[in-house]
C-alpha cells in the first residue's frame, strides 16, 4: 500500500466511528433524518470541541463517561465592616446577611451544563435576599459574576466603646462581584479539575495567573437615632488588575486539594458619598485592593462516584472616606455528589 492510500484510510478512520455512533444513536432515539442530521452535527462539533488535546496528557485527562450528574448545596453571605472616626467619636460595625442556602441538580454533557437551584427559604418569604451567580472555567481562562440584593443586614455597632445590636433594616446593598482570571500553565493546571470536574488531574501541578475584579453597586443606609449614624449611600466602582498563584495536589486514595490566591490593585475607583443627602468627594486612597481566594477539596470514591467542597470569597479594601475606612467580603461554600455515566 502507498504512503498515500495509507494516509486516506487513516483520515476516514475517525469518520467511520462517527458514523458507527450516529448509527447506535438513530436506533436508539428513533429520530427521523431531518433531525438525526441536525442533531448528529451539532453533536459531532461538540465531541471534536471536547477531544481537542490543548492540555499535556501526562497531567490532565477527560472523564471517559459523556455525562455527569451533581446535586449541590450552597450557601453563602455578604459582610461589610466600617470602623473609624465621626464626629469626633470613634465607632466599629460590623455587619453580615442571613446565610443564602440553595440546593441544586445539575446535568453535564461533555462540558455543557444545565442546573435547576431551588431556596427553600426564598419560597417561604423568611428571606428578602436576591442572588445570582454565574461562573466559568476553563483551563486558560475562567469567570465569576454574582450580584446580590441584600436586604437584611444585621450586626453590632460599638461607639466609644458601648455596644449596640444593629437594626436588621438599616442597611440595603445592591452589588455586582465579578472576577476573572488567565492561567500560564493551562495545559498542566487545571481549574475545572477542581470545581467542575470536567478534566481530571493526574499529577501535581500549578501555575502563575493573571486576574481582573470589579465591583459596583451602592450600600444604602437609613438614619437611626440609636446608633447615631447619619443617612449614606455609597456608590461603588472599583476595577482591579493584579496577579498570583494556584497550585493542584493530587493525594494518596483519590483526594484532590487545590488552594489559590489572586490578589488585584485596584487602578480604577468612581465611588460616590452621599451623606444626610450632601454629595461627599471620595477620594482615591492607595492602596486599594480585591483580594480572590479559593479551596477545593475533591474525592474520587471510584472512576464514576465523587464528592467535593468548594470555598470562594472575595475581600474588598474599599480604603478611607475622611476617617472612616469600609471593607466588604462576600463567599460562597459549595458542599457537591456527583456521578457520571454514558448512555
Amino acid at each position: 500500500m502507498s504512503f498515500r492510500s495509507t494516509l486516506l484510510l487513516l483520515a476516514f478512520v475517525p469518520t467511520l466511528n462517527l458514523m458507527a455512533q450516529a448509527d447506535r444513536i438513530v436506533d436508539r432515539l428513533h429520530l427521523d433524518s431531518t433531525h438525526t442530521s441536525r442533531i448528529l452535527l451539532a453533536d459531532s462539533l461538540l465531541l471534536a470541541r471536547y477531544n481537542r488535546l490543548t492540555y499535556d496528557t501526562t497531567y490532565l485527562a477527560r472523564p471517559v463517561q459523556d455525562f455527569t450528574f451533581k446535586a449541590r448545596m450552597n450557601t453563602s453571605g455578604n459582610g461589610i465592616d466600617t470602623y473609624g472616626t465621626f464626629n469626633g467619636n470613634e465607632f466599629n460595625n460590623r455587619l453580615e446577611t442571613d446565610h443564602n442556602i440553595t440546593t441544586s441538580f445539575g446535568i453535564t454533557y461533555r462540558g455543557i451544563s444545565l442546573a435547576l437551584s431551588l431556596n427553600p427559604s426564598k419560597l417561604s418569604g423568611k428571606n428578602r435576599n436576591t442572588e445570582f451567580n454565574i461562573s466559568f472555567y476553563n483551563n486558560r481562562y475562567g469567570l465569576e459574576a454574582s450580584y446580590q440584593d441584600a436586604r437584611d443586614y444585621h450586626g453590632w455597632s460599638e461607639i466609644t466603646g458601648q455596644r449596640t445590636d444593629f437594626p436588621s433594616d438599616v442597611v440595603t446593598s445592591r452589588l455586582l462581584n465579578l472576577n476573572a482570571y488567565y492561567v500560564f500553565n493551562h495545559r498542566r493546571f487545571s481549574f475545572p479539575a477542581a470545581f467542575t470536574q470536567s478534566y481530571l488531574q493526574l499529577r501535581n501541578a500549578g501555575s502563575w495567573m493573571l486576574s481582573f475584579s470589579c465591583l459596583a453597586g451602592e450600600i444604602n443606609a437609613r438614619h437611626d437615632a440609636t446608633i447615631q449614624n447619619p443617612a449614606i449611600r455609597l456608590r461603588l466602582g472599583d476595577i482591579g488588575v493584579g496577579g498570583g498563584y494556584g497550585y493542584n495536589w493530587v493525594l494518596p486514595h483519590n483526594w484532590l486539594l487545590h488552594g489559590s490566591a489572586l490578589p488585584t490593585l485596584v487602578v480604577g475607583s468612581f465611588s460616590r458619598l452621599e451623606l444626610d443627602g450632601e454629595l461627599e468627594k471620595v477620594p482615591y486612597t492607595f492602596p486599594k485592593f480585591i483580594l480572590t481566594e479559593r479551596v477545593a477539596i475533591l474525592h474520587y470514591f471510584n472512576e464514576q462516584h465523587f464528592a467535593g467542597i468548594t470555598f470562594v470569597i472575595s475581600n474588598t479594601l474599599l480604603g478611607y472616606v475622611g476617617d472612616v475606612r469600609t471593607t466588604h467580603d462576600r463567599w460562597r461554600l459549595r458542599v457537591s455528589y456527583g456521578f457520571r455515566f454514558s448512555l
